[in-house]
């Protein structure tokens, strides 16, 4: 297992591999929940460290190959209010193991320090809803935002620059369109910098435990202005259930980060953390991408090119925002051309190449492929070879019988 030792000053290292010092090269998000709030408790302090402290050693810790692809992780974290945490550190590996397909050890250490006594913040109406800037997100704040009750942004930012600029433009155009709702970013990460020379921190782009951080965050941004009962994270059905495409795909291959098995978890950890009702939904498990582009085809259509959805949209020339080769791009793509021209600046559109001409190692030309045979499989297979082939769909949080479920999870 690669130890990683997390701390708040001090020159202890717990003989770890990797030392994560708060402040230094771990960014917890806390100077910007100051600012949002003014205030923040010690619990709010343990619950940030634990959610940036996860994040971060899932990024420094680089994936190996075939029988080195799952990795160990053990990770000692201080925290002041351990009697509230504590009992869940079972129910926070359990979460991570999900999201990850890793095997994690989190232990809590006793820090000094006065315990949060209870936060009295009256009960507003309306909702908080994660923010990544996305498709997904941008329908549901533009969709949800316009209602009466106020709704919450909140978003997650790294050094990831293109990120940063989206989410804040596609906010304001919702703002002017009579969204009422607030936006808050929260910059978490970590960098290279002592007491770890040499140790990249941004080794691992997979970020299979980003959602864990990103909930944790939203649910305390939404308890401080009273929103106890509604956090959303909005994802579509195909990209939330994520059914791997092809066998080759299994385990870490796949992320898990919206399932719905990871939502139910995540809400019993905060409920239990926080003494709160909070519940997690997604209000978009039901629908397909294609339509919840239609919200933003009808309403607003100049928000969809400036929307991310790409995994390597910091790696491209500028000028172009998405990549065009990776699964989410063309799931994008086929998303937003059932409704007409997609404006997005790709650095490939491989539906006017030669496909059969394009080598095997084409990451783009395997995606793509592989798409199209999961599709096939469900147009030709029945219910029942289905749910033997993907015996996740086995599960009390995927109801496929659901008000407004599709018949089929694909674009």
């Amino acid at each position: 297992m690669t130890k990683v030792y997390v701390r708040r000053g001090g020159t202890e290292t717990g003989a770890a591999d990797i030392v994560l010092d708060a402040g230094k090269n771990l960014l917890t998000g806390e100077d910007d929940f100051v600012k949002h709030y003014k205030t923040i408790t010690t619990l709010e302090e343990d619950l940030l460290l634990i959610a940036s402290s996860v994040f971060a050693a899932d990024r420094c810790i680089q994936r190996g190959e075939r029988e080195d692809l799952t990795r160990g992780i053990e990770l000692s974290i201080p925290i002041i209010n351990i009697g509230k945490i504590q009992p869940f550190a079972k129910k926070v590996e359990d979460i991570l193991r999900t999201l990850s397909n890793d095997s994690w050890r989190i232990t809590f250490r006793q820090q000094d320090g006065m315990q949060e006594s209870k936060l009295e913040v009256a009960s507003a109406k309306g909702g908080t809803l994660l923010f990544s800037g996305g498709l997904d997100s941008l329908a549901a704040a533009f969709e949800f935002g316009s209602l009466q009750n106020s709704l919450q942004l909140v978003s997650h930012i790294t050094k990831n620059q293109p990120t940063d600029r989206a989410q804040k433009e596609l906010a304001k155009l919702i703002q002017e369109k009579g969204g009422a709702l607030l936006h808050r970013q929260f910059f978490i990460s970590s960098r290279d910098a002592a007491p770890n020379p040499g140790i990249d921190h941004d080794a691992e782009n997979s970020q299979r435990t980003r959602s864990f951080m990103f909930l944790v965050v939203g649910a305390l941004a939404a308890r401080r202005i009273g929103h106890n009962e509604l956090l959303m994270l909005a994802e579509n059905g195909q990209m939330a259930i994520h059914l791997p495409l092809t066998p080759g795909r299994i385990g870490a291959f796949s992320t898990h980060t919206a399932h719905p098995n990871v939502l139910a978890k995540v809400q019993e950890f905060i409920q239990g953390v926080l003494t709160s009702p909070m519940k997690i939904t997604n209000p978009y498990v039901n629908r397909t991408k294609a339509e919840v582009v239609k919200v933003l085809w009808k309403g607003l259509r100049k928000a969809i090119p400036i929307s991310t959805s790409c995994w390597k949209n910091t790696r491209l020339k500028p000028g172009i925002t998405h990549c065009g080769s990776c699964v989410p791009c063309f799931i994008r793509k086929i998303s937003i051309e059932t409704h007409g021209k997609d404006e997005t600046a790709y650095a490939r559109d491989f539906f006017n190449e030669k496909f059969a001409q394009l080598p095997p190692e084409d990451d783009g030309r395997r995606n793509l492929a592989d798409i199209a045979e999961f599709m096939l499989r469900f147009e030709i297979s029945g219910e029942q070879e289905l749910m033997d082939e993907w015996p996740e769909l086995y599960s009390s949080n995927v109801d496929a019988k659901a008000e407004g479920a599709p018949e089929i999870w694909t674009v």
